[in-house]
């Protein structure tokens, strides 16, 4: 398909997702909760340019300062990116790629990251309550996935990452041969149509106990970073709650 006929075609969602809303909410909060299906929907991706604010007009039955006010509150929610001169484009959410990215630990060079390669993998129900459940919102129960990664085959790190929403529990169903090495976040938005964003970063200290020294191949009572990450989506709703045990090791972190 060329690029006219994508253009068409998302033209025609756009116009679908703002008629479905209801006309009894304003017209900037109908065309914001448009553009916001646009994005989750993967119609518009991130990097991608959206059409002029005058072209939107001419999409939608609304006038500029509706869309100027609309495309300003995705702006301040960190959405869309606008350039002077060069138009609005979809944010890249605040970290891409490989869970691991989130942790970074440098080369040899200088530059490159060391290589990331899960030893194993589970995925698993568990009623287990911690600081995920203050996140994700009390359950009788969350899906937990659990990994024990070699950080380019100097040391080991053990991640655990929980979900407590019933809609991710599909994960359950997919072959873990499919989930080994997978980049979660691309994840989360293809297959549930739930693109992380905002995030936030915790980090503390602990002593390894004898079950997690054991695990990740070091001495009980070791000193250890504890990395929490908190996930939130789009609309700034609990995503996944992530926690990763990192042993003491001489490489250095790139904090993004």
């Amino acid at each position: 398909m060329g690029k006219s006929g994508k253009e068409d075609i998302r033209k025609s969602v756009l116009i679908d997702y703002y008629t479905a809303l209801s006309n009894k909410s304003y017209k900037a909060t109908r065309v914001y909760e448009s553009f916001l299906r646009m994005i989750e929907g993967g119609y518009w991706t991130p990097g991608d340019k959206l059409p002029s604010e005058r072209e939107l007009t001419e999409i939608l039955p609304v006038g500029l300062a509706t869309i100027q006010t609309a495309m300003g509150r995705l702006a301040q929610d960190g959405l869309l990116l606008r350039k002077r001169k060069a138009g609005s484009f979809v944010s890249e959410p605040a970290a891409s790629g490989r869970e691991l990215v989130y942790l970074p630990f440098i080369g040899e060079d200088g530059k490159t990251n060391l290589v990331v390669t899960d030893l194993e993998l589970k995925i698993f129900e568990t009623r287990e309550q911690g600081k995920w459940s203050e996140f994700l919102g009390p359950k009788q129960k969350y899906v937990c996935v659990e990994r024990l990664m070699s950080i380019g085959d100097e040391f080991l790190v053990f991640n655990r990452l929980f979900l407590g929403n019933s809609k991710f529990w599909k994960i359950l169903d997919i072959p873990i041969a499919e989930l080994r090495d997978i980049t979660f976040r691309r994840m989360f938005k293809d297959r549930f149509g739930a693109p992380p964003m905002r995030m936030e970063r915790e980090v503390s200290f602990l002593r390894l106990s004898p079950q997690l020294a054991e695990k990740l191949e070091t001495n009980p009572g070791s000193p250890a970073l504890l990395f929490q990450i908190r996930q939130h989506t789009l609309r700034d709703e609990a995503l996944f709650f992530m926690e990763s045990i990192v042993p003491e090791n001489s490489r250095t972190m790139r904090i993004i």
